[in-house]
């Protein structure tokens, strides 16, 4: 019977004896194919059947509200950054409340991101992985308003800043969850900046930020 590869498929000769170095190198380079190819990593890894095993209901009730495992990941991503926005306005909001300094209050809601971040891990990578038009993008547009506010009301609160405010936004927001991503190797090389060192971190960010501005 004649067997035929499929379309993600490459066919390979098979490696001389000794060259065993050969095929760890095509594998390696296979995986980095795959990782670099948004549309084969874009699906979610997972059927709506195991989704609705897990959630302890039948399959066609999960079909009821979902058609497609992408409808699924879509309504996450969009639940998402809705709850992280609550989150992070909440966040706003009491830090307003205690002391009316914009300071403490974008300190805060870079808290929230991280304590969103660190208590959904799942849902977060899928969330910044998984952009698209709709909800999901409409989700990621109001969180780079939300930064972009917090930045501006240091501005109308006289603190002059070396950047305009989009890109002081995203200076802060890049820098939050760059940390964020580096914590596991952070940790692993320098361990005294495992766990209170992204509060650290934080606090050491917004304090530079307006110790600059503040200079000028």
């Amino acid at each position: 019977m004649t067997t035929t590869n499929g379309p993600s498929q490459r066919s390979r000769e098979r490696n001389v004896r000794g060259q065993g170095d050969r095929l760890r190198e095509e594998v390696l380079e296979a995986l980095a194919r795959l990782v670099s190819d948004d549309a084969r990593m874009a699906p979610l890894p997972v059927s709506l059947r195991e989704v609705a095993r897990e959630a302890g209901v039948t399959a066609p009730a999960i079909y009821r509200h979902f058609a497609t495992k992408e409808e699924l990941g879509e309504a996450a991503v969009a639940d998402g950054f809705a709850r992280l926005l609550a989150a992070m306005r909440e966040a706003d909001a009491r830090a307003r409340a205690a002391d009316d300094d914009p300071a403490a209050a974008l300190a805060a809601q870079a808290h929230a991101y991280c304590r969103f971040a660190g208590e959904h891990r799942g849902q977060f990578r899928l969330m910044l992985r998984w952009i698209v038009p709709g909800a999901s993008g409409e989700g990621a547009a109001a969180l780079a308003a939300q930064w972009r506010a917090a930045v501006e009301r240091l501005r109308e609160r006289g603190i002059e800043l070396t950047q305009d405010e989009d890109d002081a936004a995203t200076f802060v927001w890049a820098s939050v969850h760059g940390r964020l991503a580096l914590d596991p190797t952070l940790s692993a090389v320098w361990p005294r900046s495992a766990g209170s060192g992204m509060t650290e971190f934080v606090d050491r960010l917004v304090a530079s930020l307006v110790a600059v501005a503040r200079r000028r």
